[in-house]
């Protein structure tokens, strides 16, 4: 609401940060929010490489960096090198008709892959690991 615009015209951009939960002590100057807490199933965050990994072996879940959610006025930019990762409230992603599972999709950057390569192994952003 700081810009004037309109809620309808916002879309969001994605930024993990290299920071711990411990080493922020305030909010994104540049407005949005910091969203910490997140699950990643069907892949791991590479921290060194800032992308999609390979999760490990006997790994389901692993931990997300903590993302900076920050509205944008206007369209939506298409991004290469970038999988629209589906974020969902608990790993059960059906949901149910009076409560839907899925929030909104994060741009994450995907390194070599396609993101294909990523759809198919079913990688989604949760908030909760159990339901």
């Amino acid at each position: 609401r700081e810009g004037g615009g309109g809620f309808d015209t916002l879309n969001w951009e994605f930024h993990v940060v290299e920071k711990s939960g411990d080493e922020i002590t305030e909010g994104p100057k540049d407005g949005g929010v910091f969203v910490c807490g997140l699950y990643l199933e069907g892949a791991r965050w590479d921290f060194s490489e800032n992308q999609l990994a390979e999760s490990l072996p006997m790994e389901l879940m692993s931990q997300m960096p903590i993302l900076h959610f920050k509205p944008v006025e206007g369209k939506k930019k298409i991004n290469r090198n970038m999988y629209e990762c589906p974020l969902y409230m608990y790993p059960v992603r059906t949901g149910t008709r009076e409560r839907p599972s899925f929030v909104i999709s994060v741009d994450l950057k995907s390194g070599n892959q396609t993101d294909d390569h990523w759809t198919k192994r079913g990688v989604a952003l949760l908030l909760s690991s159990s339901e």
